[in-house]
């Protein structure tokens, strides 16, 4: 009896042994890969690159513009970031670097969509706290100095512009909104609607000066220290000061070389300007249509449109 039932169950493991064969051979033929390497061959089937993950923040740690979500990119060359970050939360912005670009302790936050900061090249180190809004435009020109962090705040699709080879001292606050809404209490409409803010080339901002809405700034001229500027149509080569800011003085003009370490030699030397390169008056420096330009920034809906215009006036 234990013979019989040995020998019953020696065939049976053979049966089943031939069978698990039978399977394995019709399983390697199916992948068209002998013996071991089937196995390896599915692996290498399943091997899917992974996505990179799509960012929205830049530092000089961590982050790549390629790696930009929702249609976020750089345009221009890679700007060199020292303690700095940029932050994008909406969608289609721009950022355009031109040569040279260095930022230096700061933040440029993109808190809306279709909006454009241009930073123009430069050999001096950006300093800026910006936060713009939606299909807004911010254009930095050439050479601006900054002896502290400017601050600049954009609301309501409105504009900041500056020039070239301005001065800005420390605590200087740019916005173009109040933000909140004021309304006339005969007539219930608002009185106090955004408006873009306009700088020209060669302007020196004193420490802590705000310039606020509507204001218009051209070339050559200054804002005091504390200054407080609103919608006011600031001439060429002219003195500025107070709150409310007020005309202090015409037909002047201003040269960079700072004074502090100066000795008796370097101040007798300087009595006389040699040359008339930063008088603007009746020059077209001096005399920007900065109400067709807002006109025209209005009037286009996209970073991209935004981009080319700036271009087209660098050339």
């Amino acid at each position: 009896m234990m013979r019989k039932w040995y020998e019953r169950r020696i065939a049976f493991m053979r049966n089943l042994k031939g069978k698990i064969q039978k399977m394995m051979s019709k399983d390697q033929k199916s992948d068209g890969v002998p013996g071991n390497e089937a196995a390896a061959g599915r692996e290498k089937e399943q091997e899917v690159p992974a996505e990179k993950k799509k960012i929205s923040r830049i530092t000089d740690k961590e982050g790549d513009f390629e790696d930009l979500a929702d249609g976020n990119r750089l345009a221009g060359e890679r700007p060199a970031l020292v303690n700095s970050n940029i932050n994008f939360k909406g969608k289609n912005n721009i950022l355009y670097c031109g040569e040279g670009v260095k930022l230096v302790n700061s933040t440029l936050a993109f808190n809306g969509s279709d909006s454009i900061i241009y930073l123009s090249g430069s050999k001096r180190e950006y300093r800026l706290n910006i936060s713009i809004n939606h299909n807004s435009a911010c254009h930095m020109g050439k050479d601006n100095y900054m002896n502290g962090t400017l601050n600049i705040v954009l609301s309501e699709q409105r504009h900041c512009y500056i020039g070239s080879e301005c001065l800005f001292s420390f605590g200087i606050w740019i916005r173009n909104a109040d933000p909140h809404l004021i309304y006339s209490a005969e007539t219930m409409e608002r009185i106090n609607p955004t408006k873009s803010v306009f700088i020209g080339d060669h302007v020196w901002v004193g420490q802590s000066a705000m310039i606020l809405k509507g204001t218009r700034i051209q070339a050559g001229s200054i804002l005091g220290a504390m200054g407080v500027a609103a919608g006011k149509e600031i001439p060429a080569n002219t003195s500025w000061g107070g709150n409310p800011a007020k005309l202090l003085k015409e037909n002047i003009f201003w040269d960079g070389a700072c004074v502090h370490a100066w000795k008796e030699e370097n101040t007798e030397k300087n009595q006389v300007y040699k040359d008339d390169r930063h008088i603007y008056r009746g020059r077209p420096e001096g005399n920007v249509d900065f109400g067709k330009m807002d006109e025209r920034l209005n009037s286009l809906r996209t970073a991209a449109e935004k981009l080319d215009y700036f271009l087209e006036l660098g050339k």
